[in-house]
């Protein structure tokens, strides 16, 4: 799914213009980039968690020379799915044991 199947599905959903829809899109966009831009983290209960997390500076290589790299502390940003979105590949009703055996 692409940016205008998602402005497509908000359309159908909500029954307004595909205008009106592509503009909550980016509304919506435009402010969790702007809240990542600013470190904050980002909790869509349901859904998961988006947050901004340091990466540590370190060594790589060129793949190409095969000569090290300084590779400069940065900035990532990590998701974490929510519970619902993690049992999507699960059927219904149907909760690992944890005993490690089949039955």
């Amino acid at each position: 799914m692409i940016k205008v199947d998602i402005v497509n599905e908000v359309s159908r959903l909500a029954e307004i213009t595909k205008v009106k829809a592509e503009v909550a899109v980016e509304a919506v966009f435009d402010a969790m980039r702007a809240s990542m831009m600013r470190g904050e983290r980002i909790e869509l209960r349901g859904f998961g968690v988006f947050q901004v997390k340091p990466r540590k500076r370190g060594i790589g290589r060129n793949p190409r020379t095969g000569k090290e790299v300084k590779i400069p502390p940065g900035r990532t940003i990590r998701f974490k799915p929510g519970k619902d979105l993690q049992n999507i590949g699960q059927p219904t009703g149907l909760a690992p044991s944890g005993d490690g055996q089949e039955e």
